[in-house]
């Protein structure tokens, strides 16, 4: 019997939360009797972890030059950038024709990480519909990004493609809020479904990692996250500096990812300008399985200050039953509550100043919650749920 083929459109594949899904779906149980084509980008940096970790023959990358994705540094190119965005829209909306003309599929979801503005997944969306094709679905991961142009000319496009779709879902209730209150994409009409985001559960190395390694009695502090400014790496310098020296000399902390030139830079002089070199370390990527490094540090620290779609780091610390701080924005409220995790408000750096003292104190109550978070992952937030999920609304279970 023929495979059936699942073809995934996805502009962005970043190190982050929409390559991590998609990892977790394709290498799920559940999805190992379907073929894989990903339509994606050319240049994005997260093609290389996808064949890396997708160890299957059973997926193709078909990769394509998307003009939507440009980022002009020259402020000249970027005013024209935007200004003829409607016209590299149906652009993308003809490539997307054709790409897709040539592919034959069962099931298309177009894989969308921030939504608002024009978008590879909209061109493909429409593509699909000028091919009579209708079997194929809308999933996105982040909240509304506003559009800096021609948000009326947006509105128009997600009210007609809001039709189109078989379902729409989303990763968590906060992204399905977000969207429903600032586009035009769902109303009370609409097919939507929430599918939370879930992690493999399965075996993984507990090796120590030579780069994370320290003096004995240290705690390692770990935000693994992309290193962008609303991640929260400034607040918890800020919240580090307040700790008493005794304090300080009790953690190192790490931050792994990868992130904005400019602004690794800014964290850099704000580490230099508090004295404190010799306890961060930024460490660019690790070519190891996250499960690994999460289960190396002896806290995990995620302080997004305004949304997040689910945390994939703060559910895979869970998991390896290491000890949580995070804020409460966004997704995150549907992943933790107070018997799992620390949690804290945004931008709340006393509260973060609290958090590591009471670790310091009773690490055992932190050990115990962590366990309890580890059950509530796996009972809840497994990719296998997650996998089957898909499946039944793409009607390919039952």
């Amino acid at each position: 019997m023929k495979k059936k083929t699942i073809s995934i459109i996805i502009e962005n594949l970043l190190y982050g939360g929409t390559t991590s899904h998609l990892i977790n779906f394709i290498n799920s149980k559940a999805c190992r009797k379907y073929n894989f084509k990903i339509i994606t980008n050319k240049s994005n940096a997260g093609i290389k972890d996808i064949k890396e970790s997708c160890k299957s023959n059973k997926f193709e990358i078909i990769d394509f030059n998307s003009l939507n994705a440009l980022q002009p540094k020259i402020f000249l190119l970027k005013v024209i950038f935007f200004a003829t965005k409607p016209l590299l829209f149906l652009f993308s909306i003809i490539q997307m024709f054709f790409i897709l003309k040539k592919i034959s599929s069962d099931v298309t979801l177009l894989n969308c990480g921030g939504y608002g503005d024009f978008r590879t997944e909209m061109a493909g969306a429409i593509a699909l519909k000028l091919l009579k094709r209708k079997n194929f679905y809308l999933l996105i991961h982040h909240c509304y990004s506003k559009p800096i142009l021609w948000g009326g000319i947006i509105n128009l496009i997600n009210k007609y493609i809001s039709k189109i779709f078989r379902m729409i879902f989303f990763v968590s209730k906060a992204t399905k809020d977000s969207i429903s209150k600032n586009t035009s994409l769902i109303d009370k009409n609409s097919k939507y479904k929430i599918i939370y985001n879930g992690v493999p559960v399965r075996p993984f190395s507990l090796k120590r990692i030579k780069k994370l390694k320290v003096k004995k009695g240290v705690n390692k502090i770990g935000m693994l996250s992309r290193i962008e400014d609303y991640k929260g790496h400034l607040n918890l310098i800020y919240s580090f500096s307040k700790l008493t020296d005794k304090e300080k000399k009790q953690f190192k902390v790490f931050f792994i990812g990868n992130g904005n030139p400019i602004f690794i830079k800014k964290i850099n002089n704000m580490i230099s300008l508090k004295n404190l070199n010799k306890y961060f370390q930024i460490i660019n990527y690790l070519k190891i399985d996250s499960y690994t490094i999460l289960n190396n540090f002896d806290i995990t620290v995620s302080l997004t200050k305004d949304f997040e779609g689910f945390g994939y780091s703060v559910a895979e610390s869970l998991f390896v039953k290491t000890p949580v701080i995070s804020t409460n924005v966004g997704g995150l409220k549907e992943i933790l509550n107070d018997k799992v995790a620390n949690i804290v408000k945004p931008n709340d750096n006393i509260g973060v100043v609290k958090s590591l003292r009471d670790f310091l104190l009773r690490k055992n109550k932190w050990k115990i919650k962590a366990k309890l978070g580890r059950k509530r992952i796996i009972e809840y937030f497994n990719s296998e749920k997650m996998s089957n999920e898909f499946l039944k609304n793409f009607r390919l279970i039952k």
